[in-house]
Formats: structure tokens, C-alpha cells, sequence
């Protein structure tokens, strides 16, 4: 079977994932191909073998820019605005239809792809997504979602405290219908079915879960024989199965520099907020911890410009690091709460700061943070005192990093690249 991997190629977790998942179908005796349509982590796929099929249209920089601000929750407030708009997915869907075609492709993997959702009904093949869980119907049905605001002013924060958010969220997330009217616009217009809500918008034919059952507290079983508890929400009850932990393993070693800052009596940090995080949260907690008594390294990837970083013996700044290699060097992490960061730092051991840009990022923090091994602020909360008493509490209380040991424990002993490729074979092969 040929199976196209689509990714977003501007999402670093999202490439490296799929690279990783790719990598076991070939060992499955699988064909693999990668679709993109642009982005700057083109050529880690191409580094590791595969064939990536450039399809036009291309987004460019300053368009992927306004992408990502969207995904921060930073973006147009409108309830009928989207990732892609109408007139964006009618250039995107029939170019990919064409070249689905082309390579005679039996299914297509994405991450967050999402013209692809209306593309291969009309190739007629299926399409496999890739999720966190906290990002899936059964973790807003268990009521397991932690609220966390993407829009709101710092000077009501506190007053979200005392209002039941988290009862909100998990009432709501199940009827929302955020991101899909340009969708079901065209698919109107194709004449394919209409999306009842965001949920039933993110799940594929197939839904891989790249966590651990033990960590998200869901068994396989319980995901497996999963039915909606709101099923008018839903075209057709969604197909769940569990992939597993997967997170980027970038090529090469720990940079010298990297191991010169942390050969130290300090207290290391590392900072990680992938490409989701944003730039401003960035920015404050780097001039945050310049006045800390500890040794930070902060990764930038392409949401700092470098020109504007200059590193110092306190604050060490690098693009990109081997983050599973690195991650565990330090002592406590800061990251955005991406899944790709937040299972680095439990496959590393190291305790965790979350601070969330918008809903998932939230659940995928909750994780850790209800299993005692890390702390949640709301990016509203970013303050010097706030963020400095998060990392003392960390450093300083030995269970925190107990805690991040024995889930590191759970999640080591899960292949979840080579797991979500069978998965993947066993679902075509029926």
C-alpha cells in the first residue's frame, strides 16, 4: 500500500512525528511518500529518505506567520473564521486531489493538514489523523479538560479562578463548531457531507492517540469501544486507537556550547515552546529569567528572530537542539504544553513549567500537572513572581521530579511510532 504522509510542514513536532511514524510503515514493508504544500522542515523529511511532493499552492512565510498567531488563539476572534479560508480551500483541495491520484495513493496521515479532510473523500480513500488525546471527544466526555484562556485580559484571571471554567470547557468543547464553515462551505458545494462540530471535524476515518494510556488515564479498551456521548454531534461515531508517544529525535549531538552552560551549580533550564508557542510569551519569560539565580538554555526555533538574542553566562540561545538529548541535562523545564515538548520532557525526566497558548496544550499540560509532576500558569499570569515561585517549587521539592520519573517510566516502554504504524496496516488490511 502507498500511504502519503501530509504534514503542516511549518509544525517541527508535527513533521518529526510523522517522519518517525513513516519510518516504522517502511519497516511494515509500507510505500511512503510525503506531500507539502511548504515550509522550513521540508528537509528533515528529505534528510531521512523520503520523497516530499511539493503541491501547489505553496504558503508562504507571512501567510504561515498569520497561521500560526490562529493557533495561538491570537488571530481573527470571528466564530466562522478558520485556519484555511473558503477561497484557500478551493485552491488547496483540487491540487491535492490530482496529485492523491497521481501517486495512486491508498490512504493519507496528516497532522494538521486540514484541506486534506475534503480532498481524499473525493479521491475516495481514507484519511488517518494523528492526535494528542487531550484533544479527542472521550477526553472532553470524562470531563477530564482543564480550562485555560487563549483570549482574556490579565485583569480578570483571577476572577476565571472562581468561576466553574473547567465544567465550561467540557460542556462545550463536544457542540462546538469553531474552524468549519469554510469547510463545509465547499464541501456543499462537492457535495460532500457536512461536519457536525469541531470534534467531529478532527477526527479522520482513523484516529491514532499519540499518548500513553496510563498517562492520559484512558485504557484502550475504554478508547477502542468509544461512543459519543453527544452523537448528534457526530457524522458517524469516530474510530479510536492508540498510537503512542512520539516526539522529535532531531539529528546530531549536544552542541559544546550547550554542555559548557550546563556544566554548573545553578539550576538548569530548559525553554522549549516549539513554533505553536508565541513570540511575546517568549520574550517575557526570557526577560524573566534573566534576573533568576539559574542557568537557562532557550530554544527559539523560527518564532525569535536571532538577531535579537544575544546569549550571555546566565541565557544561552540555539534555533534548534536534539531536545531528547538536551531535555534531560536540565533540572526543570519551561515549555508551551505542545505534545511534542511535553513528552520530551517526561521521556527526560524533567519536571515541567506548562504554559498554554490555547486548549489543547492545556490538556496536554493537565497531564503531568494532576500526576504531580509539573505546574500550569496561564500566560495571563506570566509574571516575575509567578513564574519564579513555579521554578523554585520545582527545583526544590524532590516529588515533583519523582513523579516525572515514573512517567517516564510508563511512556519509555511504548514504541508509540512503531504502534501507530501497525494500527495503521491492520486498519487498510481489513
Amino acid at each position: 500500500m502507498k500511504i502519503v504522509c501530509f504534514p503542516h510542514f511549518y509544525y517541527l513536532s508535527e513533521v518529526s512525528r510523522l517522519i518517525e511514524i513513516g519510518k516504522a510503515l517502511l519497516n511494515q514493508q509500507q510505500e511512503v511518500v510525503f506531500f507539502s504544500h511548504g515550509g522550513p522542515y521540508e528537509a528533515l523529511a528529505r534528510d531521512a529518505g523520503f520523497e516530499v511532493v511539493s503541491i501547489n499552492p505553496t504558503m508562504s512565510l507571512e501567510r504561515a506567520k498569520k497561521y500560526m498567531q490562529y493557533n495561538r488563539g491570537e488571530g481573527s476572534k470571528s466564530l466562522n473564521s478558520s485556519f484555511f479560508t473558503y477561497e484557500e480551500l478551493k485552491a488547496y483541495v483540487p491540487a491535492e486531489v490530482d496529485a492523491l491520484r497521481q501517486v495512486h495513493a491508498d490512504a493519507v496521515l496528516i497532522g494538521w493538514n486540514l484541506p486534506s479532510y475534503l480532498s481524499v473523500q473525493l479521491v475516495g480513500i481514507p484519511i488517518i489523523v494523528q492526535q494528542p488525546g487531550p484533544w479527542t471527544a472521550p477526553f472532553f466526555d470524562r470531563k477530564m479538560a482543564e480550562f485555560a484562556p487563549a483570549v482574556a485580559g490579565a485583569s480578570i484571571v483571577g476572577l476565571l479562578h472562581h468561576l466553574p471554567m473547567d465544567r465550561l470547557m467540557n460542556w462545550l468543547m463536544p457542540r462546538m463548531r469553531l474552524w468549519i464553515t469554510p469547510f463545509n462551505q465547499l464541501a456543499s458545494e462537492l457535495g460532500l457531507p457536512q461536519y457536525k462540530s469541531t470534534l467531529d471535524f478532527m477526527a479522520g476515518d482513523l484516529t491514532l492517540i499519540m499518548d500513553t494510556p496510563s498517562i492520559l488515564g484512558i485504557s484502550s479498551k475504554e478508547l477502542e469501544d468509544y461512543c459519543p456521548a453527544y452523537p448528534k454531534f457526530f457524522r458517524k461515531p469516530p474510530k479510536y486507537k492508540y498510537g503512542g508517544p512520539c516526539y522529535a529525535r532531531l539529528p546530531g549531538d549536544v552542541p559544546e556550547l550547550v554542555r559548557g552552560h550546563f556544566d554548573t551549580q545553578q539550576t538548569r533550564l530548559y525553554c522549549a515552546m516549539g513554533v505553536s508557542g508565541s513570540p511575546n510569551v517568549l520574550r517575557s519569560i526570557i526577560d524573566i529569567v534573566r534576573g533568576l539565580d539559574l542557568r537557562a538554555l532557550i530554544v527559539t526555533t523560527t518564532i525569535l528572530d536571532e538577531e535579537n538574542n544575544r546569549s550571555s553566562d546566565q541565557v544561552l540561545f540555539q534555533s534548534h537542539v536534539p531536545a531528547h538529548l538536551v531535555n534531560p541535562m536540565a533540572d526543570i523545564a519551561i515549555t508551551h504544553g505542545g505534545a511534542g515538548t511535553v513528552q520530551t520532557a517526561i521521556h527526560s525526566g524533567t519536571p515541567l513549567v506548562g504554559i498554554p497558548m490555547q486548549q489543547e496544550q492545556a490538556g496536554n499540560i493537565s497531564l503531568v500537572k494532576r500526576q504531580g509532576a509539573g505546574l500550569m500558569l496561564w500566560k495571563q499570569e506570566l509574571t516575575r513572581i509567578n513564574l519564579a515561585s513555579a521554578l523554585e517549587t520545582l527545583a526544590s521539592d524532590s516529588k515533583y521530579r519523582e513523579s516525572m520519573q515514573r512517567l517516564k517510566l510508563e511512556q519509555d516502554q511504548v514504541d508509540g511510532a512503531a504502534k501507530a504504524a501497525q494500527e495503521i496496516v491492520n486498519f487498510l488490511q481489513v
